[in-house]
């Protein structure tokens, strides 16, 4: 099988291509840095500041002039037309580290029921998106969002409104506006903030409440791998590699092989070429066994008898790509040949 393919190919392209895997090979195992995964600790300082504020505008009506009312007041509810709100978020880190972050403003109505144990259940919520920013980028380790929403507080009410009608329920209804910042430092550490603004619902005044948290700051311990690939995916490609060269080395020895070092055949060849150089003739010329009746000999012993008593020197010819050569004794119309074949080559 090995003998077939290194017929297929010049010993040069086997050469070039053993060369091409080895520096495929090294290639791989100084760029992946897999021989050395050495993991580097990266300690940031990251701090965060929220705030939320708000403010009321009013129908039109002839009992209150400001038509604006600011925050921490309570509230008719028939009168409010829309509450304007401002949530705003920075984030700064002492490296400035650049890092992704995504952000989503929703307004969620739910509606609690009272149980006769004096517990609230809550039993329906819906969800309504009002801005989503995604897949963004803060340069230079510094973010500053500033989103203003203006909610139109009778839209929501009807909604409730509607709900209490069509199932007949007495519950307790409020309305959450809720920003949520989701920021990723490097390539592990995962920081989610939630401002929260909530809206008493159903009621003739309402109070209108904030939850979040104003100041935050946290130290990112993070370690960075040199490993520039998978490991599992290197150590496969390196194995696939290494055994692509070990391949093509065999077939390189084995096209060289002939090259230096003799077969049986070989040594055998020059022997009786070598025992018997004076009565042997070595001919190039292409001999037509056609042209002769043949006798097989056997042995060389029994060709050089022959030789002795016909009184004609012994022929020798070989068909090298064959393997195989002759030594002949021509007498007339008459051959005697000892045929000399690489077995050897057969095998391989």
């Amino acid at each position: 099988m090995l003998k077939v393919v290194t017929k297929k190919f010049s010993l040069r392209t086997l050469i070039v291509s053993a060369f091409f895997i080895a520096c495929c090979f090294l290639a791989l195992l100084f760029f992946s840095n897999i021989l050395n995964p050495t993991v580097t600790r990266v300690n940031y300082a990251v701090t965060q500041n929220n705030h939320v504020s708000y403010y009321v505008s009013l129908m039109d009506n002839s009992f209150i002039d400001d038509k604006i009312l600011g925050m921490n007041q309570s509230y008719i509810s028939s009168m409010i037309q829309s509450i304007n709100i401002t949530f705003s978020h920075e984030t700064s880190i002492d490296t400035r580290q650049s890092f992704d972050y995504d952000y989503t403003i929703y307004a969620k109505i739910s509606a609690s029921y009272k149980e006769s144990n004096g517990a609230n259940t809550e039993i329906w919520d819906k969800m309504y998106p009002l801005k989503w920013q995604n897949q963004l980028k803060a340069n230079d380790g510094v973010l500053s969002v500033n989103e203003q929403i203006s909610i139109p507080y009778q839209d929501y009410q009807n909604v409730i409104n509607e709900f209490k009608q069509n199932f007949g329920l007495n519950v307790d209804a409020k309305l959450d506006i809720i920003m949520e910042m989701h920021q990723v430092y490097g390539e592990k550490e995962n920081k989610t903030s939630k401002m929260l603004l909530s809206i008493p619902m159903d009621q003739d005044v309402v109070q209108i409440s904030t939850e979040y948290n104003k100041n935050d700051s946290f130290v990112n311990d993070e370690e960075i791998s040199t490993v520039k690939m998978n490991s599992g995916l290197v150590t496969f490609l390196l194995i696939i590699l290494g055994c692509c060269f070990a391949f093509v080395v065999v077939l390189i020895i084995f096209k060289m092989l002939p090259k230096y070092s003799k077969s049986k055949y070989e040594m055998m060849k020059n022997k009786i070429k070598k025992d018997y150089s004076s009565i042997i003739i070595e001919v190039d010329n292409h001999i037509d066994f056609s042209n002769f009746t043949i006798f097989e000999i056997k042995t060389i012993e029994e060709l050089v008898d022959l030789e002795e008593e016909v009184r004609m020197p012994i022929l020798f010819y070989e068909k090298k790509r064959a393997g195989i050569c002759y030594f002949v004794v021509i007498k007339d119309n008459y051959m005697y040949r000892f045929t000399l074949e690489d077995f050897e080559d057969e095998i391989l």
